[in-house]
């Protein structure tokens, strides 16, 4: 799955860690195993698959990244080749939220 994440220009630091947050596999990570996505999702069918890592990003994003603020999540799924983009939406999260 390949991921395209929009943020303001402004932010690239946080565009930096959630791109990190996206590219380890959960469990890689020797003295933190839990950082990272669990890719285990990507084994289920497409709708439900979808769903899970959506899930998954959520929980991780709150726990490991807790300035950034997921919007939404949409895929785009490439019908010649199967694969499926997750284009995620997101923001810097207010003091308040």
């Amino acid at each position: 799955m390949e991921f395209a994440i929009v943020f303001d220009k402004k932010e690239e630091k946080l565009r930096q860690e959630l791109s990190m947050l996206l590219s380890t596999r959960a469990g890689s990570v020797p003295v933190i195993r839990d950082y990272g996505i669990s890719w285990q999702c990507l084994d289920a069918q497409p709708d439900v698959a979808e769903s899970l890592f959506y899930q998954e990003l959520l929980q991780k994003t709150e726990k490991y990244l807790p300035n950034i603020k997921i919007v939404g999540i949409e895929f785009v799924h490439n019908p010649g080749n199967g694969e499926a983009t997750a284009k995620i939406s997101c923001r810097r999260r207010e003091n308040s939220e």
